[in-house]
């Protein structure tokens, strides 16, 4: 089976302070993991890397599954699990009459539910002590804070966040494309300030290195750009990962 190829041009590392990954490369990355989600919706995905594929300019890899196969699976709003690929959607869980709860794309990939591993447990997992992999966490929205990154929240995900802790920082890479908007289902709900919204980047990066990969206007061209969200600049007001945000 012919698989999807994605050209990582990833930098080689040697386990310093320098990003191993490429972010001028990781934004078509993000491109092509795009072709597995779901126009127009939100969803999360997540995949696994060889050495090999980490580690070689160009490199060409299978994730072992087509496209249309995830997508049935997210369109169904189940889980996709493979072994190099995990990916999930929102599901909306009906409890009452007029009583609903959403469990976020993020936390239904990070959590246990009703299995003894999560889903991104099962996928590290399948990593084996190869230390050299790699591990790229995908979200359409950065995690919102009233659930994902809410620190009292139900289904806040950063304590969820350790399975993360075995591979190396320069290594794994959590990437989103826009900034969550509170206000967007919710007319009437003030923003939360854009360094609360810093804070809440920080407590993810905490984990695995935040960047935000999406189209940028520069120069008056739209152009795909990667940036990292804490470290390079930490100013909320200019920080470009809040592009956008008011």
């Amino acid at each position: 089976m012919r698989g999807v190829v994605l050209l990582f041009l990833l930098s080689l590392w040697s386990g310093g302070q320098v990003d191993a990954i490429n972010q001028d490369v990781l934004a078509n990355v993000v491109q092509e993991m795009r072709r597995f989600g779901l126009g127009g919706r939100q969803y999360a995905m997540a995949v696994l890397l060889t050495k090999q594929q980490c580690t070689q300019n160009r490199a060409i890899f299978d994730v072992g599954v087509q496209p249309q196969v995830v997508q049935n699976a997210l369109n169904g709003n189940n889980v996709y699990t493979g072994n190099r690929l995990i990916a999930a959607t929102p599901l909306r869980i009906v409890q009452a009459i007029d009583r609903t709860k959403t469990d976020h794309a993020e936390y239904r990939l990070l959590s246990r539910g009703n299995t003894n591993l999560s889903p991104m447990q099962t996928l590290i997992n399948s990593a084996g002590r190869n230390d050299g992999q790699c591990i790229v966490f995908f979200s359409t929205y950065s995690p919102c804070l009233e659930k994902c990154n809410n620190p009292n929240g139900r289904n806040d995900i950063v304590p969820l966040m350790n399975v993360f802790q075995g591979f190396d920082k320069n290594r794994k890479a959590f990437v989103f494309s826009s900034v969550w908007d509170p206000s967007r289902n919710n007319p009437g709900v003030t923003n939360p300030s854009r360094q609360w919204m810093f804070d809440s980047f920080k407590r993810i990066d905490g984990y695995l290195p935040l960047y935000r990969c999406d189209r940028f206007k520069e120069n008056n061209k739209w152009v795909n750009r990667c940036y990292r969200c804490v470290t390079a600049n930490t100013n909320p007001e200019t920080n470009d990962c809040l592009y956008g945000y008011s």
